[in-house]
């Protein structure tokens, strides 16, 4: 009898969770943040600061009720702007991301939890009115860290973490000679993902 009913409360705990569970499925989000970079030579840095917008496209596989893995591409712009720059800087990033979802909270209305993952792809710095500056391209490598939940079926937000790992050359300084490098440190913001 014991073995009966400790059988049957597993059964139904398995089975409830799993008509609770988040959805494999497509999913799209926009995004808002803000982002730190810098330009830098041998011997300056010069750090610069602004908005960024994104947007993202996928799919997401759950292979547990709590676990579950994304892969989505991502669009980017971000302001980066110094004080007194005459010359602000834009930075787009475009690239290929897979993340480890795991859902911490998981009941009929909601879902909570956090997702750790990598992306890779390029950046495009580029010069707003500026001729002087031509736009170059690099590789992108970045972690991205963050908290997410699902609300109803369908809605998403997430507070998201973004921080890259390689520099982009952009030019050698006209007067010294010196490479200049720039790199995006790190992008925080908000996401509406809506999941299908």
């Amino acid at each position: 009898m014991k073995k009966i009913l400790v059988s049957s409360v597993a059964a139904l705990v398995l089975t409830s969770s799993a008509l609770m569970a988040e959805e494999s499925g497509l999913f799209v989000g926009i995004g808002t943040g803000y982002g730190q970079s810098e330009i830098k030579t041998d011997s300056t840095k010069q750090k610069l600061d602004g908005v960024s917008f994104e947007t993202i496209v996928g799919y997401k596989s759950f292979f547990t009720p709590a676990f579950g893995l994304r892969y989505y591409i991502n669009f980017a712009y971000a302001n980066a702007e110094a004080e007194n720059d005459l010359k602000p800087k834009i930075i787009m990033n475009y690239g290929l991301n897979i993340d480890a979802l795991y859902n911490v909270i998981a009941n009929a209305n909601a879902n909570f939890g956090v997702f750790v993952g990598v992306g890779a792809g390029a950046n495009t710095w580029a010069a707003k009115n500026n001729e002087d500056f031509k736009a170059k391209t690099g590789f992108s490598a970045a972690l991205n860290a963050g908290l997410r939940t699902q609300f109803g079926k369908h809605h998403g937000i997430e507070i998201v973490a973004r921080v890259p790992f390689v520099d982009t050359k952009l030019e050698n300084n006209r007067i010294t000679g010196e490479e200049q490098t720039g790199s995006h440190i790190y992008n925080v913001g908000a996401r509406y993902i809506l999941s299908f």
